[in-house]
């Protein structure tokens, strides 16, 4: 074929990039021509060889470095990345033929599976922070954008997840957020959820509770029985209320001292009884002694509640005053006792 016959752009173009494109055209505008050109002339060859080898490269670096699956519309993994199944310690063949299931982990909301999938099958993609299982059961974090696959005629054949490991990252910010001595989270974290949860808990129109509770005669405690002993109470109240509120949507604090806060939802405030009557019942059979709390002479608590009703806009700032004013008279009424607020008990709670 005379050498004139071959596009000028194709032989001078410098960048194997622009070649890859401008090849790609010739097939998609005149595939019969592409091929006969491809057959008769080396230099065309040639560069569809070096393209070739560049894809290896790059596939090759691709798996090895992006984290990344193909799934079904069914949610079934077709393909896996060597570097996903790096991350989370199952093979290729572990994994394929299986859902992102097998991964996940029990402290993540339903609610956020549920809005992935209703993105991703609405033809959008989502983007978020997953955290996950790996086979080991050590917990990893990922960022995750997925994408819809569409073929040529607009069909969707799949979807592609590409992900960044934030493990390192998620640890960091988990030890700004937690309280080191009990593992709850610590006031900091308290002040930034607080407001957050009142508007999810309107939007999905579900009582928000508010449980403020500290160990009875603490300070006559450490007195007696020294501050090594009073860290050991303290965790020990943190472990019953992770005993009692162990849900995802729930979230412990320790506010300050031997305070603790609990944000969880219910049904209805009448829930909120059986849940307090748990704590007392696991604190009681701890059975520690603390002779400085008569006439009951073991650990107890004093709680302050407020249930804050998704039909009413209060004032924020108030809430916390309330459940602690709240506390105080628990304590008033004789100690290892509570006191519930809602609109209903304390008429001069203040609103919107």
């Amino acid at each position: 074929m005379p050498q004139n016959n071959v596009p000028k752009h194709l032989k001078h173009s410098p960048w194997i990039a622009q070649d890859a494109i401008q090849l790609h055209r010739l097939f998609a505008d005149n595939p019969q021509t592409a091929i006969a050109q491809l057959a008769q002339h080396p230099q065309l060859q040639e560069m569809l060889m070096e393209l070739l080898r560049q894809s290896s490269r790059y596939a090759k670096t691709i798996n090895r470095y992006v984290i990344a699956t193909t799934t079904d519309l069914n949610g079934k993994i077709s393909t896996v990345s060597q570097a996903f199944c790096e991350l989370t310690g199952y093979t290729a063949d572990e994994l394929i033929g299986q859902t992102h299931s097998l991964l996940k982990h029990s402290e993540t909301p339903p609610s956020v599976y549920q809005n992935l999938w209703e993105t991703i099958t609405s033809g959008e993609s989502w983007h978020g922070e997953l955290r996950g299982l790996r086979k080991s059961g050590e917990s990893f974090w990922v960022e995750m954008h997925i994408d819809p696959i569409i073929d040529t005629e607009g069909n969707n054949l799949g979807y592609i997840a590409i992900r960044h490991d934030i493990t390192q990252r998620k640890l960091i910010e988990q030890m700004s957020i937690t309280d080191e001595l009990t593992g709850s989270y610590n006031r900091r974290h308290f002040n930034r959820l607080f407001p957050e949860e009142i508007k999810r808990a309107k939007r999905e129109n579900h009582w928000l509770v508010f449980l403020m509770c500290d160990a009875d005669q603490f300070k006559k405690y450490n007195d007696t029985y020294g501050h090594q002993a009073g860290d050991e109470v303290l965790i020990s109240v943190a472990q019953v209320l992770k005993q009692v509120f162990h849900r995802a949507s729930d979230h412990i604090f320790r506010l300050g001292g031997e305070e603790f806060g609990v944000l969880f939802t219910v049904q209805q405030p009448e829930h909120v009884t059986i849940l307090v009557e748990k704590i007392f019942q696991i604190l009681a059979e701890k059975n520690i002694e603390h002779s400085g709390n008569p006439p009951h002479n073991k650990v107890t608590l004093s709680m302050g509640i407020m249930a804050i009703d998704p039909a009413l806009d209060y004032v924020t700032e108030e809430i916390y005053k309330y459940a602690d004013e709240a506390l105080y008279r628990a304590k008033n009424k004789g100690r290892n006792n509570y006191v519930l607020v809602d609109m209903n008990s304390t008429p001069e709670v203040e609103f919107f």
